[in-house]
């Protein structure tokens, strides 16, 4: 893990409607990008990455949370998002 860069796809923007919001549709898109990341074979990519909202009354983290990302800095007071990432090749156990 000594690299400074890992060949990742970002996600920049993901929003669902509020009035659809809470229904698993916001899931269901992130894991089809996973799976369609996943499936391709050109690019070669390990991870999914995203700045996730972090304001005062609104957090997009608890969602990525849900969706298997973990943090991969510590959160800053003077900054509005949080970077996340979720591997696309989870290690499986006797690897």
């Amino acid at each position: 893990m000594g690299k400074k860069h890992y060949p990742a796809l970002e996600i920049s923007y993901l929003a669902v409607d509020k009035k659809y919001q809470k229904q698993g549709i916001g899931e269901y898109i992130v894991e089809q990008i996973v799976w369609k990341a996943q499936a391709q074979s050109f690019a070669g990519c390990q991870f999914i990455t995203v700045e996730a909202l972090k304001l005062k009354d609104y957090s997009a983290v608890a969602f990525y949370d849900k969706c298997h990302f973990s943090s991969c800095e510590y959160p800053k007071p003077n900054k509005d998002t949080l970077r996340m990432f979720r591997t696309l090749f989870p290690k499986v156990d006797g690897e």
